[in-house]
């Protein structure tokens, strides 16, 4: 018996195989990539994460770590709670870091370029794929996984500022 209501009032899980989820520039309690990372984790238990990866990619690991869950937790927290509110209030009710420590986060993030020879060679590679290999000014991590979701990146990359991760 339902309750009238889509999903039983939760959040529907994300088809990423039709859909990106959001960018990576998007923020929940500050924390920039934590929506993102929810939204892979959704469509993973619902089985429609397609070729994005909810547990062991480099954005939701580094993610993981950062709030100190384990991909197992950080799944648990979300299947349990039918929205962003409710993933936020369980997250906070653990090892929540300080105000420092998510501005430093969000300014490492945003600027992280690949890190190695390998990794600058993945980057070029992955932006031919997108359709984006004449764009060397995509130089950071972001605005590439941007790329890669079919988003317009401008001219020199996406601008961004730390006010723009403040908000729930």
């Amino acid at each position: 018996m339902g309750t009238g209501v889509p999903w039983g009032g939760r959040s529907p899980p994300l088809d990423l195989e039709k859909h990106p989820p959001r960018s990576p520039f998007a923020a929940l309690g500050g924390v920039v990539t934590l929506p993102r990372c929810i939204d892979k984790m959704r469509a993973d238990l619902a089985g429609t994460a397609g070729a994005y990866k909810a547990t062991t990619g480099n954005i939701s690991t580094r993610l993981f770590s950062f709030l100190d869950v384990t991909p197992e937790a950080f799944a648990a927290v979300v299947a349990a709670n039918a929205d962003d509110a409710g993933v936020l209030a369980a997250l906070r009710s653990g090892r929540w870091p300080p105000a420092a420590a998510i501005d430093a986060w969000n300014r490492e993030s945003v600027a992280r370029a690949p890190e190695n020879d390998e990794r600058w060679a993945r980057h070029w590679r992955l932006l031919r794929e997108a359709g984006y290999g004449a764009r060397t000014d995509i130089r950071t991590v972001f605005d590439r996984l941007l790329a890669e979701d079919g988003v317009d990146v401008p001219p020199g990359g996406t601008a961004w500022s730390p006010g723009d991760a403040h908000g729930t």
